[in-house]
């Protein structure tokens, strides 16, 4: 599977799952579902607990592979608060940037996962509601689409974890069991 441009990008990404939205998964209702990061937590534990849960989840799907992150910037000032967390675009093995209605897209491909790639963007989701720096008014999807699987840490709050495949979305539902969202 060969992406080279936002086309390839588009078609592979509604093959793998279908016209869903590409802003938040919240609408799905089957083979979704959604884990709590920070649960009771305040601040700066809250903040930790939810990086490691963080780290654990897109570990367990992106470990050892590649990845795909569709970021949406929301506002004129993402793609620097990004930047100023410690994300470069530039590392990145392919981009893609394109505008979607008022907002900017950039998509990157990283042939090699490892969660310092992407803990800046993890990091800035995390800290926008809590008004914490670094942070980032964007939406990200991590994507597999060899599985496929999309995770989308939404805030401190938790992710969301959505598969057309089901008895995957069971496996993840038991291997992270103790975290759901009920």
């Amino acid at each position: 599977m060969e992406i080279k441009n936002k086309a390839d990008y588009d078609r592979i990404f509604l093959d793998r799952f279908g016209d869903i939205s590409h802003n938040t998964l919240r609408n799905i209702k089957e083979n979704r579902i959604r884990i709590d990061l920070g649960e009771d937590l305040e601040d700066e534990s809250r903040v930790k607990q939810a990086l490691k849960r963080s780290n654990s989840i897109l570990d367990s799907f992106f470990k050892g592979k590649g990845i795909w992150l569709q970021i949406i910037l929301w506002d004129d000032e993402g793609l620097k608060a990004l930047k100023d967390a410690g994300l470069n675009p530039d590392m990145a093995d392919k981009r893609f940037e394109w505008n979607r209605g008022n907002c900017n897209v950039i998509c990157l491909y990283y042939k090699q996962y490892s969660f310092q790639k992407v803990l800046p963007l993890a990091l800035s989701v995390i800290n926008y509601e809590m008004a914490f720096t670094p942070s980032a008014n964007i939406t990200c999807y991590f994507v597999d689409f060899e599985e496929p699987a999309i995770v989308n840490i939404y805030d401190d709050r938790g992710c969301d974890i959505y598969s057309p495949n089901r008895e995957f979305v069971d496996v993840i539902n038991a291997r992270f069991s103790c975290w759901l969202n009920q």
